[in-house]
């Protein structure tokens, strides 16, 4: 009887590791979507750039009726900028940060009690 009793603990424990690993992976999946529709639009913004260059320079050089084009991709680019950095916060908030030792700032593992480059004593 004791032996079904600790399986069943046993079972529940996998059913909880299982759970943490789809959440996990769900999480993986969401930062890679993310990283991708960061590099996506920053070669939009790079574009944008590269026109409001141009744009500036033809302007500079005499042409007219250029101002609103500009102003256009100015305001473009900077809600691209806006976008790209709500993405970075919504990254941070999904990648778990490292522990790191209060002296020296090295990385630690997450069970580390003790820091490796210093000895200094990590505290929970």
């Amino acid at each position: 009887m004791e032996f079904i009793k600790n399986l069943g603990e046993k079972a529940k424990d996998i059913g909880g590791m299982a759970k943490d690993l789809t959440k996990r992976s769900g999480e993986l999946l969401e930062v890679t979507k993310l990283r991708f529709e960061i590099n996506k639009l920053q070669k939009i913004l790079d574009n944008n750039l590269e026109a409001i260059g141009e744009l500036s320079y033809r302007r500079f050089k005499g042409e007219e009726g250029l101002g609103e084009e500009i102003e256009r991709l100015l305001q473009s680019t900077q809600v691209l900028e806006k976008d790209m950095e709500n993405m970075k916060e919504q990254i941070e908030k999904l990648t778990p940060k490292a522990p790191a030792c209060p002296k020296c700032s090295k990385e630690l593992p997450q069970e580390a009690n003790y820091c490796a480059n210093c000895g200094q004593k990590v505290v929970e």
